[in-house]
C-alpha cells in the first residue's frame, strides 16, 4: 500500500482526534504486519508499535539494542499493511537529529511516534529534561517544515527510573517534565507505568492535556480518570510468547491438541 502525502496528513489528523480525555484510544501494540492487521481487523482505529516486541522479533534486545534501520524497516512494513494511522515507538530517537528522524518517520508513513526520555547510551538514566524538550521542539519544527502533522507522544520515564519505582514519589518529576514537553510541542505525554486511576486523575487535572497510561482493571476507571490513551506496550507480545511456550510444552509432552 502506497501512502501519499494527503493520506499521511489525514492519518495524522485522525490519530490526533482519537486522543480524547475520558474516551481513551486503546492500543494493543503490534510488532509486525500480521499483528497490525489483526489489531485493525478487530476494529481498533489506530495501530501502535512496541519497540520491545519489534526488537525481540528481529532478534535484538530492547532499549535501542537493534539497528535503527531494521526497526524502521519493520515499522514501514506495518504502516503499509493497514489503512489506519500507525504510531511508531521510536525509542529515544536512535541518535538521529530531529530532522533526520522526522524524515524517516514521514518517509515510512508514520502518523505519530513515541519518544522516551531515557538515555540508553549512557546507562539508562533519565535524559536532561530541558535538553530532551529541545529535541522534542526540534521534532515539531521539522515536522511543521515538512508539512506533516506527526502526533508526538512524549514518554516520561520518571516512574520506572525512580529509585523506589514509586509513582506517587515520582509525581512531581512527571509533572515537571510533562509541562516542558507540552511547551515543546508534544501532543500527549506518556508517564510509563502510570495506571492507578487516582494518580491518573491527579495528573490529568494538573496538566489538562492528553495523557497516555498503561492498563489496569477496569479500563473504565482510567477513562473516568480522564486518560486519553491506554497502551499495552509489550504486554500483548509477552502474553503471546508465554502462551506459545506453554502450548509448545504440552505438544512436546505428547498432547496433539495443544494447538487446537
Amino acid at each position: 500500500m502506497t501512502i501519499t502525502a494527503n493520506d499521511l496528513e489525514g492519518r495524522c489528523d485522525l490519530l490526533r482526534s482519537l486522543h480524547r480525555p475520558g474516551a481513551p484510544l486503546v492500543l494493543p501494540n503490534a510488532w509486525d504486519a500480521a499483528t497490525a492487521r489483526a489489531v485493525a481487523a478487530a476494529g481498533f482505529p489506530a495501530v501502535a508499535t512496541t519497540s520491545a516486541a519489534v526488537a525481540a522479533a528481529l532478534g535484538y534486545d530492547d532499549h535501542e539494542g537493534a539497528p535503527a534501520g531494521e526497526m524502521l524497516a519493520a515499522a514501514a512494513r506495518i504502516t503499509r499493511s493497514v489503512d489506519v494511522p500507525v504510531t511508531v515507538d521510536a525509542e529515544a530517537g536512535y541518535g538521529m537529529t530531529a530532522a533526520e528522524l522526522v524524515a524517516e518517520l514521514s518517509g515510512i508513513g508514520a502518523a505519530g511516534c513515541n519518544l522516551e526520555d531515557t538515555d540508553h547510551a549512557a546507562g539508562d538514566g533519565l535524559l536532561d529534561a530541558d535538553r530532551h524538550a529541545t529535541y522534542l521542539a526540534g521534532i515539531r519544527a521539522a515536522a511543521d517544515h515538512r508539512g506533516v502533522g506527526i502526533v508526538l507522544n512524549a514518554r516520561i520515564d520518571a516512574i520506572i527510573r525512580h529509585p523506589q519505582r514509586d509513582p506517587a514519589a515520582a509525581l512531581d518529576e512527571v509533572l515537571r517534565r510533562a509541562r516542558l514537553y507540552f511547551d515543546a510541542g508534544a501532543d500527549s505525554v506518556y508517564p510509563i507505568s502510570l495506571r492507578e486511576p487516582t494518580l491518573v486523575a491527579q495528573i490529568v487535572k494538573e496538566l489538562e492535556r492528553p495523557v497516555n497510561v498503561n492498563p489496569s482493571e477496569p479500563l473504565a476507571a482510567l477513562a473516568e480518570a480522564g486518560a486519553a490513551r491506554i497502551s499495552l506496550g509489550g504486554g500483548v507480545h509477552n502474553w503471546m510468547m508465554g502462551e506459545l511456550e506453554r502450548r509448545a510444552r504440552h505438544l512436546l509432552a505428547g498432547d496433539a491438541t495443544a494447538f487446537k
